[in-house]
C-alpha cells in the first residue's frame, strides 16, 4: 500500500495508515480513464481525465496542508492478489483513520449565488445546489462509496469543478434522505456498530456494484469481518459474508429478509432482499415459552445454518391462499420460525416448508 505526496505526487510506501498522521483521502466514482498504479508515470497517462483527478485532488489536499493523499485507482497495485485483498479488507480503516475525506461528485454541479446585502451583513457569494439533483448523483448508488461514507470523520463535498459546497454536517439532512440512513448514524460513527445487522444491510440494498462478488466485499467494513476475496464466485461471496456475520453476531435480523415466492434458502441472495428492514431492531424481551428455551450462538455447520429457535407448527389451511405459497405445499409441515428482531415494530417470523 501506498500514499501520494500531495506536492511531488510522488508514492510512499506505507504498510499502515496509523504511521502517517494528518492524511486525506478521496471517494469518487470510476469513470472510463482511471489511472493505475503501473500507468501512473507513463507518459499518455498524463493526457486522461484520471490523471487531472489525481492532481486537481492533490492540489486541494495541498492547499488544506495536507502532505499525503489515499487514492483507491493509483495507490493500490490491483496486479498483486495479495495487495488487492489486504486494501479491501483494510479499507474501511483506511477512511477511518483519514483526518479528512474529499467526496467528488463528477455529475454534479452547485450554482453560485449572491446573498442580497442586508443592513447587518454585505452581499457575498456562495454556493448552493438542488437537493433533487444531490441525491441523483452517482456516488450515491455505488456499493463502495457507502463504507466510505460512514467510516469517514470528516467529509467535503467537492462539484464537478472541484468547488467546495458543503460537508457532511452541513448537508446532514441532505445525506440521510439521498441515503436513507438515519442521521445518528452519519453524526456519530460509533453508534454504526448499535444498528442491527438488517438495517446495516437495508443502506446497501439500493447499492450497485460492477461486479457481483464486491455487493459482498464493499460491506466487509460495515460488518468488522474479513475474508479471502475470489473473484469469480458471483453469488456465493455474499453467502460468505452472511456466514462470517453469523460467525460473529448473535443478531436474528440477519435472517430478517424478503423476498416474494419459496426460497430453497433462510441466506439472502444479495443486499437487495433487505430494502425493507430499514426499521429492524432486536427484541429484548421474550414469551413465556421462549424463556424456558435455552438460546444458543449460531453456528455454520456442512450442512448449513444451526440454530435453536422456538418453532410453531401451522396447518396449512391457515396460510391457504397466500400468493407466494406453492399449492404444492398441501402435502408438506408448515412450521413458523420465530425470529428474535422485529421489523417496523412487528415480530419477524420465517415460515419454513419442510
Amino acid at each position: 500500500m501506498r500514499v501520494l505526496n500531495t506536492r511531488t505526487l510522488e508514492f510512499r510506501e506505507v504498510i499502515t495508515p496509523s504511521i502517517l498522521g494528518k492524511y486525506a483521502i478521496l471517494s469518487h466514482t470510476w469513470g472510463e480513464e482511471e489511472i493505475s498504479f503501473h500507468d501512473f508515470y507513463k507518459p499518455k497517462s498524463r493526457l486522461l481525465q484520471g490523471y487531472e483527478k489525481i492532481q486537481r485532488c492533490c492540489y486541494v489536499a495541498h492547499s488544506d496542508g495536507y502532505k499525503y493523499l489515499w487514492i483507491d485507482t493509483c495507490c493500490i497495485d490491483k496486479k498483486s492478489s495479495a495487495e488487492l485483498t489486504e486494501a479491501i479488507n483494510s479499507m474501511y480503516a483506511w477512511y477511518s483513520e483519514a483526518h479528512m475525506c474529499y467526496v467528488y461528485l463528477s455529475d454534479f454541479a452547485a450554482e453560485d449565488q449572491w446573498r442580497p446585502f442586508t443592513t447587518e451583513t454585505p452581499s457575498y457569494k456562495y454556493s448552493s445546489f438542488n437537493p433533487d439533483l444531490f441525491a441523483q448523483s452517482r456516488w450515491f448508488s455505488r456499493g463502495w462509496t457507502l463504507q466510505e461514507l460512514l467510516a469517514s470523520y470528516k467529509i467535503q463535498f467537492l462539484d464537478n469543478t472541484w468547488r467546495y459546497f458543503g460537508d457532511k454536517t452541513t448537508l446532514l439532512g441532505h445525506i440521510s434522505s439521498a441515503t436513507g440512513i438515519d442521521e445518528i448514524y452519519l453524526q456519530d460513527r460509533d453508534r454504526i456498530p448499535r444498528a442491527s445487522v438488517a438495517t446495516r444491510m437495508s443502506w446497501a440494498s439500493a447499492r450497485v456494484t460492477t461486479r457481483i462478488e464486491d455487493e459482498a466485499y464493499c460491506l466487509m467494513g460495515l460488518f468488522e469481518v474479513n475474508m479471502p476475496l475470489l473473484y469469480g464466485e458471483g453469488h456465493k461471496a455474499f453467502r460468505r459474508l452472511q456466514h462470517e456475520i453469523a460467525r460473529n453476531y448473535e443478531d436474528d435480523s440477519l435472517f430478517a429478509w424478503c423476498k416474494s415466492g419459496v426460497c430453497s434458502d433462510i441466506f439472502a441472495l444479495s443486499p437487495a432482499a433487505f430494502s425493507a428492514c430499514h426499521d429492524s431492531s432486536p427484541l429484548h424481551e421474550s414469551t413465556d415459552v421462549e424463556a424456558d428455551l435455552e438460546r444458543t450462538p449460531f453456528s455454520i455447520t456442512s450442512r448449513g445454518l444451526s440454530v435453536t429457535a422456538f418453532l410453531l407448527a401451522l396447518p396449512f389451511d391457515s396460510v391457504h391462499g397466500h400468493s407466494s405459497l406453492d399449492p404444492a405445499c398441501t402435502s408438506r409441515e408448515l412450521v413458523l420460525l420465530s425470529l428474535n428482531c422485529s421489523v417496523r415494530s412487528r415480530r419477524f417470523c420465517v415460515l419454513l416448508v419442510s
